[in-house]
């Protein structure tokens, strides 16, 4: 069984050449493709892209880092066999919304990538955008909701961090009116119970694993048996950055590990992402 991740960052620190070797040793453990998140546009100042972006992740942000990721397709175009589909990471993309978005679907993006988090999270260690952007809660709502209105036009499936427990009804609002366009809320939204909630009331809602192995690890119980209650609606992700195949690798396994039922992971790492995937574009994935 091929495994898919709907959850990779596309920054690495590593030539282009070193990249394809750590994607081949990704083929070599089970993978067969991810979602790389891809932040193609940022301002200048790097203390606003570091407000943008969690805290434990800030020592591994450079300015290297963050122009190697910005534009995946002279990996996409060298051959490489593991499937990559490219999303855009619109954190911060807030002018000409719909514009831009037809232009990176043109380009090749085939998905949209939104950080949603109006206010500090002091937890995360995210700035927010109302301290990041000086932005009210309406404008990063009106904001958001036209980015995801210029996805839906494109048909590109829709990855939205957000804590559920804090803005629920705001992105409950965008999943209702864009029922053809499949939504990924990962990290299980931050609450099973919310997102239960979500994943039974609409078809087109998807959850992923990503960042929660080690919760699952602490106590598996719970975890377990919302993955077997929604087990046509969770994805596997790692968080992971592409250029991290052990880390990634290591996710899998410990997931794999707790979960242990073979039909409910073949759904979990691999039927569930060619679903979410295939519902955006008509029926057929790839």
């Amino acid at each position: 069984m091929k495994c898919f991740d709907a959850h990779v960052h596309f920054f690495h620190h590593c030539s282009m050449d070193e990249l394809r070797n750590k994607l081949a040793l990704m083929e070599e453990n089970g993978f067969g493709g991810v979602d790389a998140l891809v932040i193609v546009e940022f301002p200048p100042e790097f203390d606003i892209v570091l407000k943008m972006i969690p805290g434990q992740f800030h020592p591994y942000i450079t300015r290297d880092a963050l122009e190697n990721q910005r534009d995946p397709f002279p990996l996409l175009d060298s051959g490489c066999s593991l499937k990559i589909v490219p999303f855009v990471d619109a954190r911060f993309i807030a002018e000409e919304m719909e514009k831009k978005i037809k232009a990176y679907g043109q380009k090749g993006f085939k998905g949209l990538k939104l950080l949603y988090v109006p206010e500090e999270d002091q937890e995360l260690r995210i700035g927010g955008m109302e301290n990041t952007f000086n932005r009210t809660r309406r404008e990063s709502e009106d904001i958001t909701s036209r980015l995801i209105d210029g996805a839906s036009s494109q048909r590109m499936p829709i990855l939205i961090h957000v804590d559920l427990r804090k803005h629920g009804p705001f992105i409950e609002e965008m999943v209702k009116s864009h029922p053809e366009t499949n939504f990924n809320i990962p990290h299980l939204g931050f609450s099973r119970r919310t997102i239960s909630s979500f994943l039974e009331r609409h078809s087109n809602c998807y959850t992923d694993l990503s960042s929660m192995a080690p919760f699952m690890e602490k106590d598996p119980g719970p975890y377990k048996k919302f993955v077997e209650t929604y087990q046509d609606k969770v994805l596997f992700g790692s968080d992971a950055w592409v250029d991290q195949p052990e880390q990634i690798h290591s996710a899998m396994k410990c997931i794999s590990r707790i979960l242990g039922d073979e039909g409910i992971l073949h759904k979990v790492m691999n039927r569930n992402y060619s679903i979410f995937h295939a519902q955006n574009r008509g029926g057929q994935f790839g």
